[in-house]
């Protein structure tokens, strides 16, 4: 796949802030000297779920962390020490933990739990996505009769799964515990589905523990 020109990109930049401003033109101008974020919104690295394009979103409005199958992993200095920020510098009450349908951090970990354990060198996201790996060895001996479920309804299981536990990573925290002694903090899960557009909520036990 050939990639995108930057002078592409800029050439865009440019016509979307000329754009912005003919409409707006105070439109960058508010958030220049500070940033008042409504929510903290915990997603996919996948470059197809834009989370601000998907809620249509507004600059301002959204505090965005984003890796590989959206991990919140409290050893993870660069995911904790953005909500650290995001819940005690912005003061934000409401986080989001976004999946999505098709994901291929969620579908790798996937593999990896039916695999034996290699004991080599371990690569960056495998390393990453252990923990997720051995959630779902978990999952998948306690349900064997998925594992002859269609792959993408076996994915999409997976990454339901994965989106209650992250949500259940971060309800553990230190930090989150500690802030939540004195303030009420907002979580959910969404699940993004790719092949409709739709950002889709779970029940409300995602509020419940997922070991």
């Amino acid at each position: 796949m050939t990639p995108i020109p930057l002078d592409l990109l800029i050439a865009r930049n440019r016509n979307w802030a000329m754009h912005s401003r003919r409409h707006d033109p105070l439109y960058f101008r508010r958030h220049q000297d500070n940033q008042m974020p409504r929510c903290l919104w915990i997603g996919c690295a996948d470059s197809r779920v834009p989370a601000e394009s998907l809620v249509q979103a507004s600059p301002g409005e959204l505090f965005v962390l984003r890796n590989v199958a959206n991990q919140v992993l409290t050893d993870d200095d660069g995911m904790m020490s953005g909500v650290h920020y995001a819940l005690t510098c912005l003061n934000i009450r409401m986080v989001i933990v976004c999946g999505h349908t098709g994901c291929g951090g969620v579908a790798y970990a996937g593999q990896q739990a039916v695999l034996p354990d290699d004991h080599g060198i371990a690569p960056p996201l495998q390393r990453q996505l252990a923990a997720l790996r051995d959630f779902y060895r978990e999952q998948l001996t306690h349900h064997s009769d998925w594992l002859s479920l269609p792959a993408g309804i076996l994915q999409n299981t997976l990454a339901e799964l994965n989106v209650r536990r992250q949500l259940s990573q971060l309800r553990r925290s230190a930090l989150f515990q500690e802030i939540s002694q004195t303030q009420t903090l907002s979580l959910h899960g969404c699940i993004y589905d790719l092949a409709q557009g739709t950002l889709n909520v779970l029940s409300d036990d995602t509020d419940g523990e997922c070991a």
